[in-house]
């Protein structure tokens, strides 16, 4: 009988000690690395996300812009011509323009 309390006895004080050695164990401050590739794949997705909504919005605008340009321009040919010119210049030098914005953008680490 005495033999079995003194075997609780040494398992509650081991039980102790081990449960004092993991109150002190030290804590990791810093987040681990898979939390840190979760958290730039979710920034990225984010990213690429407001980018492509952005550049939708931009090619809508531009489409409603160039055809309300186009029906009012309708009644002269030379217009319409001039119209399109300036467009097809125009419109790939605004998206360069935006890609490479978004780029710095990404590389710099800014919002």
């Amino acid at each position: 009988m005495t033999n079995d309390h003194n075997q609780t006895d040494k398992l509650i004080e081991d039980l102790q000690k081990d449960w004092n050695h993991l109150e002190y164990l030290p804590i990791r401050k810093e987040p681990s690395s898979y939390f840190m590739k979760e958290q730039l794949q979710n920034y990225q997705l984010k990213r690429k996300k407001a980018f492509y909504k952005e550049l939708k919005l931009f090619m809508g605008t531009a489409i409603l812009l160039l055809s309300c340009l186009s029906i009012i321009a309708s009644l002269a040919l030379h217009t319409i011509v001039i119209m399109e010119v300036v467009s097809i210049i125009v419109a790939p030098i605004i998206y360069i323009t935006l890609m490479r914005k978004q780029e710095r953008k990404i590389f710099d680490g800014r919002n």
